[in-house]
């Protein structure tokens, strides 16, 4: 498969909605962005820093949606043309410089890059917090508990439900009590119990509250995991 047949079929499945293989193509192009601002601008950029990488990456984002491989041009040389006209054009307003405009850059709209690009991001962010909800809630199904159970078994006090989260961390540090909650869906009571200063009666009132942070802190969850306890925010 070529380079453009790669590209429209990624272009194409962006436009039907994936919105993670938009952020993998921006992801990729992100070397071509840098590359090209620190050419404009000689000196050395920082991604999450510098407001030339921000630029860049909007470029990309829009060369995504304004690109037609009927034109011939492959999306490589439009989504690099649209980034370097991009960049002029921010740089001729921070440093009042006379580029020349090309028919690409006349033919985009004006726009404010920063709240674009953070606009953006903040869709991005509310679309992976839901997929990651949906994936956990299909992961709490598997041991038959739900959000409703998990609540309704959430430990009032904020000691209790910290040790909940240590006994959930040390089964999923030990690949061994790890396999015994995957393969029974249940607590290790007896060897967990050896582990912690909790009597086995505690484990088992809270085994669905640590049950479900086990399925949470052994998952590939990263928005969820700020609802840890003693994070920023609690389950």
């Amino acid at each position: 498969m070529t380079e453009k047949q790669v590209h429209t079929s990624t272009l194409q499945a962006i436009r039907d909605g994936d919105e993670q293989a938009r952020q993998k193509l921006l992801q990729q192009y992100l070397p071509l962005i840098i590359k090209t601002a620190s050419g404009l601008t000689g000196r050395y950029l920082r991604v999450g820093q510098d407001e030339e990488i921000s630029i860049g990456l909007m470029a990309v984002n829009e060369a995504i949606d304004k690109y037609n491989p009927e034109r011939g041009a492959s999306f490589t040389s439009f989504a690099s043309l649209v980034i370097k006209n991009r960049l002029k054009d921010y740089l001729r307003t921070q440093r009042n410089l006379e580029i020349p405009a090309s028919a690409v850059a006349e033919d985009l709209p004006p726009l404010d890059a920063r709240q674009a690009w953070t606009d953006f991001l903040d869709r991005q962010h509310q679309e992976n917090r839901r997929v990651e909800v949906t994936h956990y809630v299909q992961a709490l199904a598997r041991y038959n508990l739900d959000l409703k159970q998990l609540a309704a078994a959430t430990p009032r006090h904020k000691q209790a439900r910290q040790r909940a989260c240590q006994a959930a961390r040390i089964l999923a540090g030990d690949p061994q009590l790890a396999r015994i909650v995957r393969t029974k869906g249940e607590l290790p009571l007896k060897q967990l119990e050896g582990l912690l200063p909790v009597s086995r009666k505690t484990l088992e009132r809270q085994r669905k509250y640590i049950l479900a942070l086990f399925i949470l802190i052994s998952g590939n969850y990263q928005y969820l995991n700020e609802y840890l306890p003693g994070g920023a925010e609690e389950l």
